[in-house]
């Protein structure tokens, strides 16, 4: 295939689903000839890992000196299920990293520091994992993503959308019928739980994915104090035609260029949540220390939590329960089922 390592092996393979083990789920899984480190790469809205080469997938790094994972989510390329925007396929994501972890260690290198990347539908994945998944990429590029699928329904100039995220029950129904839903899938609900160092880059007049998208993440990020962990390059005058990048300039693809350079730049080291705090809780959430689950993906809320203590509180919109599982010193995991609707009291691990 084009634009591959040489020296890499390449295969498109099965790979098994922690959530639904009736799914198939496939992967490339593109094997450098000496050790790597890993490198999630998600594709785009309309776009597919088995068959690549789609307008909608966005090609921001090449594939020599990493341990390259392009995972095709569910309904894409030969993996079975549903697309879900956001919704549990971030899991399948994920899935495709611990399996490589497992059956290709010997050409991983620094397994606990994963790398993450994705442009327009797949920068969109890239935020919702940072939301999901808070400790477990070491840095991340997100390039014309989507961070409020509500908003991207309301304003889709395009018209291509609509159909997916409604008429085929992507998330099912519209903003206004179904908001819960569409808030658990955006990167913006989750930004208060930004932990890992994050380089985002946008055209100014991009029309598929809108600008606005990015400026709103910014703008929370701000608010929230995580505006720090966020290096933005917003293009001026690019992308009114030509998809994502039509019109830039060689100083702004230079300055582009030099941005994912850095942010990709090894070594990167594993990140921990904080002992104690807040975070949301968007469908899921997944931790080095903790998880929840809500008893829908369409859900969201918050867990306080103090690890010190061993002490977790678990609220919500309208979950009516939750699944809450505490890591043990010993490695093992602690599960328990929440009833929300009575958690104004704290839930103790043991």
């Amino acid at each position: 295939m084009t634009g591959r390592a040489k020296t890499a092996t390449f295969v498109y393979r099965e790979y098994p689903s922690s959530q639904d083990r009736s799914l198939r789920l496939f992967a490339n899984f593109i094997r450098p000839a000496e050790p790597r480190p890993i490198l999630l790469s998600m594709h785009g809205w309309h776009g597919d890992a088995k068959h690549g080469g789609h307008p909608d997938d966005v090609k921001t790094v090449e594939d020599a000196g990493w341990f390259v994972i392009e995972p095709d989510m569910r309904g894409r390329g030969d993996s079975t299920g549903k697309p879900d925007a956001n919704g549990w396929e971030l899991q399948d994501a994920v899935d495709a990293v611990l399996f490589a972890q497992r059956e290709y260690a010997s050409s991983v290198a620094t397994p606990e520091s994963v790398y993450l990347t994705g442009g327009s539908g797949g920068g969109g994945n890239v935020l919702g994992l940072l939301g999901k998944f808070p400790d477990f990429f070491c840095t991340a590029v997100c390039e014309a993503g989507l961070s409020d699928y509500g908003l991207w329904y309301e304003h889709d100039a395009v018209g291509e959308f609509r159909d997916e995220l409604e008429g085929k029950g992507w998330i099912g129904g519209s903003p206004a019928t179904n908001a819960e839903a569409y808030a658990s899938r955006g990167g913006l609900t989750t930004v208060e739980n930004l932990l890992t160092p994050l380089a985002m880059t946008h055209g100014e007049l991009d029309t598929r994915c809108p600008v606005e998208q990015a400026r709103r993440y910014i703008d929370k990020a701000r608010l929230l104090g995580k505006s720090r962990l966020i290096d933005y390059f917003e293009m001026k005058g690019v992308a009114a035609t030509g998809g994502h990048f039509g019109g830039i300039t060689a100083e702004q693809e230079a300055r582009r260029r030099a941005l994912v350079d850095r942010q990709l730049a090894p070594p990167r080291k594993p990140l921990l949540v904080p002992s104690c705090g807040r975070m949301a809780v968007a469908g899921y959430l997944r931790t080095k220390a903790f998880t929840v689950d809500f008893d829908s993906a369409d859900r969201v809320g918050a867990i306080d939590y103090d690890l010190g203590n061993n002490r977790f509180k678990i609220t919500a919109r309208s979950a009516r329960d939750a699944v809450l599982r505490i890591r043990r010193p010993d490695g093992t995991w602690q599960t328990s089922r929440i009833d929300i609707s009575r958690s104004g009291q704290d839930i103790a691990g043991r």
